[in-house]
């Protein structure tokens, strides 16, 4: 993951119930990746991402996101 890609919530694993991811899954949409950081604690890799859709940015653990399309 790097600044300028394009990101969605994870989908939950099947059988996991876990209503908050699929919620903002669809109410957030595709966002832009604006910055990475290590926060958190214990600190891990996250990421700030601006959502278009709703025109807000949020902060969120890289390993809940995945990439939909890279840039260059």
């Amino acid at each position: 993951m790097k600044i300028g890609d394009l990101v969605i919530r994870k989908v939950p694993p099947e059988g996991w119930q876990n209503q908050p991811a699929e919620e903002q899954r669809e109410r957030l949409g595709i966002g832009i990746i604006l910055s990475k950081q290590m926060s958190g604690s214990p600190r891990h890799p996250c990421i700030t991402v601006f959502y278009p859709k709703v025109g807000k940015s949020y902060d969120i653990g890289e390993s809940l996101m995945e990439v939909i399309c890279e840039v260059n």
